[in-house]
Protein backbone atom coordinates (compact mmCIF):
# COMPACT_ATOMS: atom_id res chain seq x y z
CA UNK A 1 0.00 0.00 0.00
CA UNK A 2 1.44 3.38 -1.05
CA UNK A 3 2.02 6.21 1.38
CA UNK A 4 1.06 9.81 0.77
CA UNK A 5 2.14 12.75 2.86
CA UNK A 6 -0.20 15.22 4.55
CA UNK A 7 0.50 18.53 6.25
CA UNK A 8 -1.38 21.71 7.06
CA UNK A 9 -0.05 25.27 7.28
CA UNK A 10 -1.03 28.88 7.80
CA UNK A 11 1.03 31.88 6.71
CA UNK A 12 1.38 34.59 4.10
CA UNK A 13 0.76 34.22 0.40
CA UNK A 14 4.40 34.51 -0.59
CA UNK A 15 5.40 31.54 1.57
CA UNK A 16 2.42 29.54 0.30
CA UNK A 17 3.42 30.07 -3.33
CA UNK A 18 7.10 29.37 -2.71
CA UNK A 19 6.30 26.00 -1.09
CA UNK A 20 3.86 25.22 -3.92
CA UNK A 21 6.62 25.57 -6.49
CA UNK A 22 9.06 23.49 -4.43
CA UNK A 23 6.55 20.66 -4.00
CA UNK A 24 5.60 20.71 -7.68
CA UNK A 25 9.19 20.33 -8.78
CA UNK A 26 9.88 17.78 -6.03
CA UNK A 27 7.19 15.43 -7.30
CA UNK A 28 8.45 15.85 -10.86
CA UNK A 29 11.97 14.87 -9.78
CA UNK A 30 10.59 11.98 -7.68
CA UNK A 31 12.28 13.48 -4.63
CA UNK A 32 9.09 13.62 -2.56
CA UNK A 33 5.96 11.58 -1.87
CA UNK A 34 2.58 12.36 -3.36
CA UNK A 35 1.34 15.08 -1.03
CA UNK A 36 -1.90 16.62 0.21
CA UNK A 37 -1.43 20.07 1.74
CA UNK A 38 -3.95 22.47 3.22
CA UNK A 39 -3.24 26.14 3.65
CA UNK A 40 -4.99 29.20 5.04
CA UNK A 41 -3.78 32.78 4.84
CA UNK A 42 -2.89 34.59 8.01
CA UNK A 43 -5.63 37.22 8.54
CA UNK A 44 -2.88 39.84 8.59
CA UNK A 45 -1.36 38.60 5.33
CA UNK A 46 -1.36 40.80 2.26
CA UNK A 47 -4.20 39.99 -0.12
CA UNK A 48 -2.81 39.36 -3.55
CA UNK A 49 -3.90 38.34 -7.03
CA UNK A 50 -2.23 35.19 -8.28
CA UNK A 51 -2.08 35.89 -11.98
CA UNK A 52 -2.35 33.06 -14.50
CA UNK A 53 -2.01 34.94 -17.75
CA UNK A 54 1.41 36.60 -17.90
CA UNK A 55 0.22 38.97 -20.64
CA UNK A 56 -2.02 40.64 -18.07
CA UNK A 57 -0.22 41.38 -14.82
CA UNK A 58 -2.26 42.90 -12.01
CA UNK A 59 -0.60 46.13 -10.98
CA UNK A 60 -0.57 45.45 -7.25
CA UNK A 61 2.33 46.88 -5.28
CA UNK A 62 2.41 43.90 -2.92
CA UNK A 63 3.18 41.64 -5.85
CA UNK A 64 6.54 43.37 -6.24
CA UNK A 65 7.23 43.80 -2.52
CA UNK A 66 6.92 40.10 -1.76
CA UNK A 67 9.49 39.23 -4.44
CA UNK A 68 8.33 35.71 -5.13
CA UNK A 69 7.83 33.97 -8.42
CA UNK A 70 4.15 34.81 -8.56
CA UNK A 71 3.86 36.54 -11.91
CA UNK A 72 4.02 33.23 -13.71
CA UNK A 73 1.58 30.38 -13.77
CA UNK A 74 1.93 27.14 -15.68
CA UNK A 75 -1.69 26.90 -16.75
CA UNK A 76 -4.52 29.09 -17.97
CA UNK A 77 -7.40 30.25 -15.81
CA UNK A 78 -8.85 33.17 -13.89
CA UNK A 79 -6.94 35.46 -11.55
CA UNK A 80 -7.00 33.65 -8.21
CA UNK A 81 -7.83 35.72 -5.15
CA UNK A 82 -6.58 33.97 -2.03
CA UNK A 83 -7.59 35.47 1.33
CA UNK A 84 -8.07 34.38 4.92
CA UNK A 85 -11.73 33.73 4.07
CA UNK A 86 -10.73 30.79 1.89
CA UNK A 87 -8.95 27.50 2.32
CA UNK A 88 -6.59 26.01 -0.24
CA UNK A 89 -6.45 22.22 -0.49
CA UNK A 90 -3.62 21.03 -2.71
CA UNK A 91 -2.79 17.69 -4.30
CA UNK A 92 0.73 17.09 -5.63
CA UNK A 93 0.87 13.78 -7.48
CA UNK A 94 3.03 12.03 -10.04
CA UNK A 95 0.87 11.48 -13.12
CA UNK A 96 2.12 8.64 -15.33
CA UNK A 97 -0.26 9.50 -18.20
CA UNK A 98 -0.80 13.28 -18.15
CA UNK A 99 -2.22 13.42 -21.67
CA UNK A 100 -5.24 11.33 -20.65
CA UNK A 101 -6.21 13.68 -17.79
CA UNK A 102 -7.46 10.67 -15.79
CA UNK A 103 -5.63 11.55 -12.57
CA UNK A 104 -6.95 15.11 -12.57
CA UNK A 105 -10.53 13.95 -13.04
CA UNK A 106 -10.17 11.28 -10.36
CA UNK A 107 -8.91 13.78 -7.77
CA UNK A 108 -11.70 16.23 -8.60
CA UNK A 109 -14.27 13.46 -8.09
CA UNK A 110 -12.67 12.51 -4.76
CA UNK A 111 -12.92 16.11 -3.62
CA UNK A 112 -16.58 16.41 -4.66
CA UNK A 113 -17.44 13.17 -2.80
CA UNK A 114 -15.76 14.52 0.34
CA UNK A 115 -17.82 17.73 0.12
CA UNK A 116 -20.98 15.66 -0.29
CA UNK A 117 -20.14 13.77 2.90
CA UNK A 118 -20.18 17.17 4.63
CA UNK A 119 -23.67 17.82 3.28
CA UNK A 120 -22.49 20.03 0.44
CA UNK A 121 -23.64 19.04 -3.04
CA UNK A 122 -21.10 20.68 -5.36
CA UNK A 123 -20.12 20.04 -8.96
CA UNK A 124 -17.26 20.95 -11.25
CA UNK A 125 -17.54 22.84 -14.52
CA UNK A 126 -14.60 23.04 -16.89
CA UNK A 127 -12.17 24.61 -16.98
CA UNK A 128 -12.03 25.77 -13.34
CA UNK A 129 -15.42 26.43 -11.70
CA UNK A 130 -16.48 24.76 -8.45
CA UNK A 131 -20.23 25.39 -8.18
CA UNK A 132 -22.98 24.85 -5.64
CA UNK A 133 -26.59 25.75 -6.44
CA UNK A 134 -25.32 27.46 -9.61
CA UNK A 135 -23.13 29.78 -7.54
CA UNK A 136 -19.35 29.92 -7.37
CA UNK A 137 -18.13 28.02 -4.31
CA UNK A 138 -14.51 28.15 -5.37
CA UNK A 139 -12.20 27.36 -8.23
CA UNK A 140 -9.73 24.69 -9.21
CA UNK A 141 -6.21 25.58 -10.32
CA UNK A 142 -4.44 22.99 -12.49
CA UNK A 143 -0.67 23.15 -12.87
CA UNK A 144 1.27 20.57 -14.86
CA UNK A 145 5.01 20.18 -15.14
CA UNK A 146 5.72 17.15 -17.33
CA UNK A 147 4.54 14.24 -15.14
CA UNK A 148 3.96 16.37 -12.06
CA UNK A 149 0.37 17.45 -11.38
CA UNK A 150 -0.72 20.04 -8.84
CA UNK A 151 -4.43 20.51 -8.25
CA UNK A 152 -5.44 23.29 -5.88
CA UNK A 153 -9.01 23.74 -4.68
CA UNK A 154 -9.61 27.28 -3.44
CA UNK A 155 -12.87 27.07 -1.49
CA UNK A 156 -14.79 29.98 0.03
CA UNK A 157 -15.34 29.35 3.73
CA UNK A 158 -17.40 32.49 4.24
CA UNK A 159 -18.39 35.44 2.09
CA UNK A 160 -16.04 38.40 2.10
CA UNK A 161 -17.19 41.34 0.00
CA UNK A 162 -14.49 43.57 1.43
CA UNK A 163 -11.59 41.77 -0.23
CA UNK A 164 -13.22 42.20 -3.65
CA UNK A 165 -13.31 45.95 -3.14
CA UNK A 166 -9.70 46.05 -1.99
CA UNK A 167 -8.29 43.80 -4.67
CA UNK A 168 -10.07 45.55 -7.54
CA UNK A 169 -9.70 49.09 -6.23
CA UNK A 170 -8.60 51.30 -9.10
CA UNK A 171 -8.77 48.50 -11.68
CA UNK A 172 -11.14 48.40 -14.63
CA UNK A 173 -11.21 44.62 -14.53
CA UNK A 174 -14.05 42.88 -12.72
CA UNK A 175 -14.11 39.12 -13.40
CA UNK A 176 -17.62 37.77 -13.90
CA UNK A 177 -16.70 34.70 -11.87
CA UNK A 178 -17.15 36.71 -8.67
CA UNK A 179 -20.57 38.14 -9.57
CA UNK A 180 -22.44 35.17 -8.12
CA UNK A 181 -20.54 33.47 -5.32
CA UNK A 182 -21.39 31.42 -2.27
CA UNK A 183 -19.51 29.84 0.64
CA UNK A 184 -19.51 26.71 2.77
CA UNK A 185 -21.00 28.54 5.76
CA UNK A 186 -23.66 30.10 3.57
CA UNK A 187 -24.68 26.67 2.25
CA UNK A 188 -24.50 24.43 5.32
CA UNK A 189 -24.14 26.80 8.27
CA UNK A 190 -21.44 25.62 10.66
CA UNK A 191 -18.13 24.54 9.19
CA UNK A 192 -15.43 22.34 10.69
CA UNK A 193 -12.12 22.52 8.90
CA UNK A 194 -10.93 19.36 10.68
CA UNK A 195 -14.03 17.43 9.65
CA UNK A 196 -13.64 18.49 6.02
CA UNK A 197 -9.94 17.57 5.86
CA UNK A 198 -10.47 14.21 7.53
CA UNK A 199 -13.31 13.51 5.12
CA UNK A 200 -11.06 14.27 2.16
CA UNK A 201 -8.30 12.05 3.53
CA UNK A 202 -10.76 9.19 4.13
CA UNK A 203 -12.07 9.45 0.58
CA UNK A 204 -8.54 9.47 -0.86
CA UNK A 205 -7.58 6.39 1.16
CA UNK A 206 -10.64 4.59 -0.19
CA UNK A 207 -10.28 5.59 -3.85
CA UNK A 208 -6.49 5.38 -4.14
CA UNK A 209 -5.83 2.55 -1.65
CA UNK A 210 -3.15 4.48 0.23
CA UNK A 211 -2.20 5.47 3.78
CA UNK A 212 -1.20 8.92 5.01
CA UNK A 213 1.88 9.94 6.93
CA UNK A 214 1.82 13.28 8.72
CA UNK A 215 4.96 15.15 7.74
CA UNK A 216 6.32 18.62 7.04
CA UNK A 217 8.87 19.55 4.38
CA UNK A 218 11.92 17.30 4.17
CA UNK A 219 15.43 18.72 4.75
CA UNK A 220 15.97 18.62 0.98
CA UNK A 221 12.75 20.55 0.33
CA UNK A 222 13.63 23.11 2.99
CA UNK A 223 16.96 23.61 1.23
CA UNK A 224 15.13 24.18 -2.07
CA UNK A 225 12.74 26.57 -0.36
CA UNK A 226 15.59 28.62 1.10
CA UNK A 227 17.24 28.75 -2.31
CA UNK A 228 13.95 29.74 -3.94
CA UNK A 229 13.40 32.62 -1.51
CA UNK A 230 16.97 33.86 -1.81
CA UNK A 231 16.81 33.69 -5.60
CA UNK A 232 13.77 35.92 -5.76
CA UNK A 233 15.38 38.65 -3.68
CA UNK A 234 18.36 38.98 -6.03
CA UNK A 235 18.72 42.23 -7.97
CA UNK A 236 19.36 40.17 -11.11
CA UNK A 237 15.75 38.92 -11.11
CA UNK A 238 14.12 40.99 -13.84
CA UNK A 239 10.51 40.52 -12.71
CA UNK A 240 11.46 41.87 -9.29
CA UNK A 241 11.78 45.45 -10.48
CA UNK A 242 10.43 45.79 -14.01
CA UNK A 243 6.73 46.66 -14.03
CA UNK A 244 5.06 46.05 -17.39
CA UNK A 245 2.07 48.22 -16.54
CA UNK A 246 4.21 51.33 -16.11
CA UNK A 247 5.46 51.06 -19.69
CA UNK A 248 2.39 50.15 -21.72
CA UNK A 249 1.10 53.23 -23.53
CA UNK A 250 0.57 54.42 -27.07
CA UNK A 251 0.85 52.35 -30.23
CA UNK A 252 2.94 49.42 -29.03
CA UNK A 253 2.80 45.66 -29.46
CA UNK A 254 3.22 43.29 -26.52
CA UNK A 255 4.41 39.71 -27.02
CA UNK A 256 4.68 37.12 -24.25
CA UNK A 257 6.19 33.66 -24.74
CA UNK A 258 6.61 30.76 -22.34
CA UNK A 259 10.18 29.62 -21.81
CA UNK A 260 11.68 26.57 -20.11
CA UNK A 261 11.46 28.13 -16.62
CA UNK A 262 9.15 31.13 -16.86
CA UNK A 263 7.95 33.70 -19.29
CA UNK A 264 9.42 36.52 -21.35
CA UNK A 265 7.59 39.69 -22.37
CA UNK A 266 8.74 42.15 -25.03
CA UNK A 267 6.87 45.41 -25.59
CA UNK A 268 7.98 47.28 -28.68
CA UNK A 269 7.04 49.67 -31.45
CA UNK A 270 8.40 50.24 -34.93
CA UNK A 271 8.05 52.86 -37.63
CA UNK A 272 9.03 52.71 -41.30
CA UNK A 273 11.12 49.60 -40.82
CA UNK A 274 12.97 50.83 -37.72
CA UNK A 275 12.58 49.75 -34.08
CA UNK A 276 11.59 52.90 -32.19
CA UNK A 277 11.18 51.46 -28.69
CA UNK A 278 11.74 48.10 -27.03
CA UNK A 279 11.17 47.04 -23.42
CA UNK A 280 12.02 43.59 -22.06
CA UNK A 281 10.77 41.98 -18.85
CA UNK A 282 9.79 38.56 -17.54
CA UNK A 283 10.57 35.74 -15.15
CA UNK A 284 14.30 35.39 -15.75
CA UNK A 285 17.72 36.61 -14.60
CA UNK A 286 20.40 38.58 -16.39
CA UNK A 287 23.92 39.37 -15.29
CA UNK A 288 25.07 42.07 -15.00
CA UNK A 289 21.63 43.58 -14.16
CA UNK A 290 22.28 46.77 -16.15
CA UNK A 291 22.86 44.72 -19.31
CA UNK A 292 19.16 44.72 -20.16
CA UNK A 293 18.98 48.52 -20.40
CA UNK A 294 22.06 48.53 -22.61
CA UNK A 295 20.58 45.85 -24.88
CA UNK A 296 17.36 47.83 -25.29
CA UNK A 297 19.35 50.95 -26.16
CA UNK A 298 21.38 49.07 -28.77
CA UNK A 299 18.17 47.96 -30.50
CA UNK A 300 16.59 51.40 -30.61
CA UNK A 301 16.44 52.71 -34.22
CA UNK A 302 17.87 49.42 -35.49
CA UNK A 303 16.31 47.84 -38.61
CA UNK A 304 13.25 45.73 -37.85
CA UNK A 305 14.85 42.89 -39.76
CA UNK A 306 14.87 39.21 -38.80
CA UNK A 307 18.57 38.56 -39.46
CA UNK A 308 19.76 41.90 -38.07
CA UNK A 309 17.94 41.40 -34.74
CA UNK A 310 19.38 37.91 -34.30
CA UNK A 311 22.95 39.00 -35.13
CA UNK A 312 22.68 42.08 -32.90
CA UNK A 313 21.52 40.15 -29.82
CA UNK A 314 23.97 37.26 -30.24
CA UNK A 315 26.86 39.68 -30.78
CA UNK A 316 25.86 41.83 -27.79
CA UNK A 317 25.62 38.85 -25.42
CA UNK A 318 28.94 37.40 -26.59
CA UNK A 319 30.98 40.63 -26.52
CA UNK A 320 29.38 41.97 -23.33
CA UNK A 321 29.78 38.61 -21.54
CA UNK A 322 26.12 38.75 -20.62
CA UNK A 323 24.70 35.75 -18.75
CA UNK A 324 21.05 34.77 -19.10
CA UNK A 325 19.33 32.43 -16.62
CA UNK A 326 15.81 31.06 -17.13
CA UNK A 327 15.66 31.93 -20.82
CA UNK A 328 17.82 31.22 -23.86
CA UNK A 329 19.17 33.69 -26.40
CA UNK A 330 16.83 32.12 -28.96
CA UNK A 331 13.84 32.98 -26.72
CA UNK A 332 14.91 36.60 -26.59
CA UNK A 333 15.43 36.77 -30.35
CA UNK A 334 12.04 35.16 -31.06
CA UNK A 335 10.10 37.49 -28.73
CA UNK A 336 11.71 40.66 -30.11
CA UNK A 337 11.15 39.58 -33.70
CA UNK A 338 7.49 38.87 -33.04
CA UNK A 339 7.05 42.26 -31.38
CA UNK A 340 8.57 44.37 -34.17
CA UNK A 341 8.16 42.42 -37.42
Amino acid sequence: MDKWRFFSEIGDVGYYLAVTEVLLRGVENERSLNTVRTFQCNPNAVIIGIQHDPSYILNIQALREMRFNIGRRLSGGPPLLFTDKQIAIQFFVFDERPSRDEMRRKIINVFLKALEEQGLKAYFEEPYKLLCNKKMLGYVDTIRLNHSLCLTFYVNIENDEEYKKRIFSGLNYIPSIFSFSTSIKNEIGEFSKTSLIEGIKAQIKKDFNINFTNSALTPYENLLLKSHIEKHTMSEWIYGYRNVKSFISGNVKSVTINTKEGYLTVIASSNRGLITNVYITGDFYIYPPEALNALETSLQFAPADDKYIQDCIERYIKIGKVKLYGIDTSDLVEAIKRAVI
